[in-house]
């Protein structure tokens, strides 16, 4: 063998390692929570899921807990949609819904109640585990259309939030089952 060749093979080698290596496993689970990140910025989840400290400034020491147990519904109107002040409780034609707790809190947030597999599968069927569906106004359409690189990543993501402990549905009935 030529020394060029020997380099060649050594280059390969070494660019076999290095993808392979943890250290690069650990970059790729850390760009996808930064794509994560990204895509709850540019995509809203804040809107609905972060309660808000003043007009639509998300509170977040709070970021993503879902509705908070002090927000009302707000009031029912033939015909019309309602919603909080801080945009994370709706009253409209389907009924009434608040923003799901998308902490990694186990009680009450996404913690022990979703894997992977069980968000992908809720955004793309509109149907959370419990077996209530996804109501209005999650855009559930949108996410239903994400790639599932883009949908892990929003999963990745989440888990690293802090977790929070706050029971949306506190004070309020719970949702019915789909049927």
């Amino acid at each position: 063998m030529n020394r060029l060749t020997l380099f060649s093979a050594g280059v390969l080698a070494a660019a076999a390692l290095t993808v392979s290596s943890p250290a690069h496993a650990q970059g790729a689970a850390s760009s996808a929570v930064e794509r994560g990140r990204y895509l709850v910025q540019i995509t809203g989840c804040h809107d609905c899921h972060s309660p808000k400290v003043e007009g639509m400034v998300p509170d977040l020491k709070r970021a993503l807990s879902g509705r908070p147990s002090t927000t009302p519904l707000p009031t029912a109107a033939k015909g019309e949609v309602h919603a909080s002040l801080d945009l994370t409780a709706w009253q409209g034609p389907w009924g009434s819904s608040v923003a799901s707790n998308l902490t990694p809190d186990a009680a009450t947030g996404i913690g022990t109640r979703y894997t992977e597999a069980t968000f992908i599968t809720t955004m793309r069927t509109g149907k959370k585990p419990n077996g209530t569906m996804i109501l209005p106004p999650m855009p559930a359409d949108v996410y239903k259309n994400m790639t599932d690189d883009d949908l892990k990543a929003i999963f990745a993501y989440l888990r690293t939030i802090p977790a929070i402990r706050n029971a949306v549905y506190a004070g309020l009935p719970p949702p019915a089952a789909a049927k």
